[in-house]
C-alpha cells in the first residue's frame, strides 16, 4: 500500500509544478528549452569527439603494429638468411643459432600478426562508429538551428500577443470612456434641431 504523504507530497509537486507552468514567461521557457537543446547538441559534439579520437588513437597503434611486423619479418629473412651463410660455410653451430632466432622471430611475428589482424577489425568498427558519430552530430546540427529559427518566430508571436493585448486594454479602456450623463450627444442635439425647423 502506498504511503499517504508520499501520495500527497508527490500530488502538492505536481499541483505547484503546474502552477509555476501557468504562469511561467513564455519568453523565459523558450530561452530554457534553446539551452537544453544547446548543452545537449555539445554534450553529443563532445562524445562524437571522444568516438573520433578512438578512431584515431586505434589509426596510430595500427600503424605501430604494422611497422613491427614489418621488422620482425625482416629480421627473421635475415636470420635465416645468416643461418644459410653459416651452413654454406660449414659451421652448423652458428646456424643453428640463427635458426633458433629466426623460429623465436616467427613466434613473435605471429602473435604480432594476430594483432595487427584484431587492431584492423577494432580499426573497422571504429571508422563506422566515428562515421555515425559525425552523422549525429550533423543531424543535431540541423535539428538545433530548426530549434533556433522556431525560438525567433516564438518570440516574434509572443511580442504580437502581447501587442494585441495591449491594443486590447486600450480599446477597452477607450470604450469605457463615455460623455458625461448630463452632456448630450450630437444625435440628440441634431434630433432637438431638426424640431426646431419642424
Amino acid at each position: 500500500m502506498a504511503n499517504p504523504f508520499v501520495k500527497g507530497w508527490k500530488y502538492l509537486m505536481a499541483l505547484f509544478g503546474a502552477k509555476i507552468d501557468e504562469h511561467a514567461d513564455p519568453k523565459v521557457q523558450i530561452q530554457q528549452a534553446v539551452e537544453e537543446a544547446q548543452r545537449q547538441h555539445q554534450a553529443l559534439v563532445q562524445q562524437a569527439a571522444a568516438v573520433i579520437g578512438n578512431q584515431r588513437q586505434l589509426e596510430m597503434k595500427l600503424s605501430r603494429q604494422m611497422t613491427e611486423v614489418e621488422q620482425l619479418q625482416g629480421n627473421a629473412r635475415q636470420a635465416l638468411a645468416v643461418a644459410d651463410q653459416a651452413r654454406g660455410r660449414g659451421d652448423e653451430t652458428e646456424a643453428g643459432r640463427y635458426e633458433q632466432t629466426a623460429q623465436m622471430l616467427a613466434t613473435q611475428l605471429v602473435s604480432a600478426e594476430q594483432a595487427l589482424e584484431d587492431l584492423k577489425t577494432l580499426h573497422d568498427q571504429a571508422l563506422g562508429a566515428a562515421a555515425q558519430a559525425r552523422k549525429a552530430v550533423e543531424n543535431n546540427s540541423m535539428i538545433l538551428q530548426q530549434k533556433l529559427a522556431e525560438r525567433t518566430k516564438l518570440l516574434s508571436q509572443l511580442e504580437q500577443a502581447k501587442m494585441q493585448e495591449s491594443v486590447a486594454r486600450s480599446l477597452e479602456s477607450m470604450s469605457s470612456l463615455t460623455a458625461p450623463a448630463n452632456t448630450p450627444s450630437l444625435d440628440e442635439v441634431r434630433d432637438r434641431i431638426e424640431r426646431r425647423y419642424a
